[in-house]
């Protein structure tokens, strides 16, 4: 562990977000040095033509840039996906919790905070902390192993080591920032934002202090109850939380994939949790919960079922239920339909399978294709022999060993494993997950020796892979390729993908034949830029090219630019995206709301600054020309702001008018004549309609005259 230095991290990760923009304001200053040291051996016009033109092309964006990375570089707010347990809701936990508290020696929470999860975990909340608990883990526990599980949470950020308590809970902050930076790679600032996150992560090594914590925390809460009612708790948690991820969502989507609207996940979930588990079943989670939290306990704790959970302490968790179920339901309103959508298609290519085997017989890749869809409809143990007959009968199908081998280990058959080392064998791609099933299977039947054997196997698939994968996605100019063979739904995934971004103006996709890795297909998307795709910014084309390619799918797929690629330029290469042409019209009213903007902004400025020089004869100065100068700017900074969405033809007409009083200001207005071609452009935004239309010229003319008096003050 870095402990020697784990003060000075510690300290330094508290301002980790100031330091970053201190960090990003002294490059800048680097960067402007040089470029004013350059421009001192320029003569005087093309100096300030210089300087202005590398202010605008590298200081706004960059600008932009560090404001992303500030703002993905904020913890994500863990009271968003929670709801505030009030004490009248719930006096009994808060007392539970609070005795608890008190007899560690250490401060109450704040507050209770219920979830959807079976977490348990502490949440600091300014100079205080937030206690989040999972309501399905009240479902699960008693009271009193819910008593260990909060001693547990608190432990692990308060009491004994104040140094390792401090680091534990700013890398649990870093760690925070980091998953959905990961997650999200393609959200602004996410690629800065998870490195920033990772190196602190790191420098204060969450790994070894999160361990010393964790040794800690069960100690001092073994004091409570005694060690083994703690290590009791923990397992009882992770048991059902396993159940639950592997188990019961997978038999709520088979149950109801059917359905258009999603069904109460919360309340079923409740049950599950509240509920047995097959014998064999509690203790194959048992096997791998003792070995993942590497708990001293070898004895199988029983399944008490008359035990009153803890769940009873919540006097409105029905109305937590409810509320958690609306929450769900919205919350994923749009991948339901999608998961309906798919469930639909996945049945009408099973009828048309089912009808071609009854006129003739069906290829390898038919055969299979209908075996798994069977299976997806009805279930693996419905199929399961089907399974194992084809992994027989079809050796050399690395596809179908997979998928037997899966479906065996999944119903507790140890016979899929010769299957899955077969499948692993054939296929590099299926070294990752086909050692990492075998590795979980054999813990969970207590076979750990050879589970961490497998486990390795699959640390190393996964270098392996990775190091393939990134040689692969160096593209040769003269690449060959051929049609890309995906289906409508993969096709419509990537066009979907591709509209994301703002600068791809075209792209094609085709298939291309690597030598290495060559089991794992490689689909290329040639992207065709527009011309201001990376005005503006400091993005690069190979870091949009690769969040273009950030597509779920279960190949490889590459993004190039399509003007260094002749092959996607020419079929075989399929185009399936392209930007819809937009008329002049709308082009030129686009531009000429962004003049609007800008003259707003101008106006408030002027604003600013005839305020700031008259500050000091207030009020004498302040007379009636002052209010003839000001009032109209103000009128028309108001008209463009009211002039914007919705974008109605009388709207346009307001805005309109409004430009046409800065464009007489600025051309009269002296040195502000530079800003008359955002105003001339601000009135390129016109009227739809005739009225509105005629309104607006009438107006225009009598406004770039007031712009004109006003000039005159």
């Amino acid at each position: 562990m870095r402990h020697r230095w784990l003060p000075l991290t510690t300290a330094l990760s508290r301002a980790g977000r100031p330091l970053t923009v201190l960090a990003s304001i002294l490059i800048f200053g680097a960067v402007a040095g040089v470029i004013f040291l350059t421009a001192g051996l320029l003569v005087a016009p093309v100096r300030t033509l210089f300087v202005a033109l590398l202010s605008i092309v590298f200081a706004l964006p960059y600008a932009v840039k560090v404001a992303q990375v500030t703002r993905a570089l904020g913890r994500p707010n863990a009271h968003a996906r929670a709801l505030r347990l009030e004490r009248g809701a719930g006096p009994r936990l808060y007392d539970l919790v609070e005795e608890t508290a008190h007899r560690l020696g250490l401060r109450s929470p704040r507050a209770i905070w219920l979830t959807m999860t079976f977490e348990s975990r502490v949440v600091a909340a300014g100079r205080d902390h937030d206690l989040f608990l999972g309501l399905p883990l009240l479902d699960a526990v008693g009271a009193e192993e819910l008593r260990m599980l909060v001693a547990v949470a608190l432990l692990r950020s308060f009491g004994g080591d104040r140094l390792t308590g401090a680091a534990y809970g700013a890398a649990m902050r870093w760690a925070e920032v980091l998953v959905p930076a990961v997650e999200r790679p393609a959200a602004p600032g996410a690629n800065v934002a998870a490195v920033v996150a990772a190196g602190w992560v790191w420098l204060l090594d969450l790994a070894g202090v999160a361990e010393l914590r964790e040794r800690y925390a069960r100690e001092s809460a073994g004091k409570l109850s005694g060690v083994g009612e703690v290590e009791s708790a923990l397992a009882r948690a992770a048991m059902y939380e396993s159940y639950v991820d592997e188990v019961f969502w997978l038999a709520l989507i088979a149950r109801h994939s059917g359905n258009v609207e999603p069904p109460d996940a919360i309340a079923q979930l409740r049950v599950a949790a509240h509920g047995p588990m097959p014998a064999d079943e509690w203790e194959r989670r048992w096997n791998r919960a003792r070995a993942e939290l590497k708990l001293a306990t070898e004895t199988l704790p029983p399944q008490d079922q008359q035990q009153t959970r803890a769940s009873a302490l919540v006097d409105a968790a029905a109305v937590f239920t409810r509320a958690f179920d609306e929450t769900w339901r919205a919350t994923n309103a749009l991948n339901w339909a999608a998961l309906h959508r798919g469930v639909g298609t996945q049945t009408a290519r099973l009828e048309e399978l089912e009808q071609l085997a009854s006129t003739r017989a069906l290829t390898e890749v038919e055969a299979r294709q209908r075996l798994l869809l069977r299976e997806a409809r009805e279930g693996t143990p419905a199929v399961l022999e089907e399974l194992r007959a084809w992994a027989v009968e079809h050796p050399s199908d690395p596809v179908g060993l997979f998928e037997a081998g899966r479906g065996l280990l999944a119903q507790q058959d140890a016979s899929g494993i010769p299957f899955m080392e077969r499948a692993v064998a054939l296929d590099e791609r299926y070294g990752v997950d086909g050692n990492a099933l075998i590795a979980a299977y054999l813990r969970a039947n207590a076979r750990e020796t050879e589970a961490t054997d497998y486990r390795k196997r699959s640390e190393e698939a996964t270098k392996d892979l990775e190091k393939g994968l990134k040689a692969r996605a160096t593209v040769a100019k003269d690449v060959t390729v051929s049609a890309h063979g995906l289906s409508p739904d993969q096709v419509e995934l990537i066009a979907q993908n591709l509209g994301k971004f703002r600068g791809v103006k075209a792209a094609t996709l085709a298939r291309c034949e690597p030598s290495i890795l060559p089991t794992i297909p490689l689909v290329l998307i040639g992207v065709r830029w527009k011309r201001s795709a990376f005005w503006f910014t400091i993005e690069s084309p190979p870091g949009v090219l690769n969040r273009i390619a950030a597509v779920a799918l279960p190949l490889q797929v590459v993004a190039v630019d399509m003007s260094k690629v002749a092959a996607m330029r020419l079929p075989p290469a399929e185009e399936i995206y392209r930007i819809a042409r937009v008329a002049w019209r709308v082009r030129l009213a686009g531009w000429g709301r962004r003049a609007q903007l800008v003259l707003v902004a101008s106006g408030i400025l002027l604003i600013v600054v005839v305020g700031v020089i008259n500050r000091d004869c207030f009020p004498g100065c302040w007379d009636a020309t002052a209010v003839f100068l000001l009032t109209p700017v103000i009128v028309a900074v108001n008209a463009l702001l009211l002039g914007g969405a919705p974008d109605t033809s009388a709207r346009r007409a307001v805005a309109f008018v409004a430009s046409a009083f800065f464009a007489g200001m600025f051309f009269f207005g002296g040195a502000w004549v530079l800003l008359l071609p955002v105003a001339l452009i601000g009135l390129m935004r016109t009227p739809t309609s005739v009225r509105p239309m005629m309104w607006a010229l009438g107006m225009g003319v009598p406004a770039f005259a007031m712009g004109w008096l006003v000039t005159t003050v």
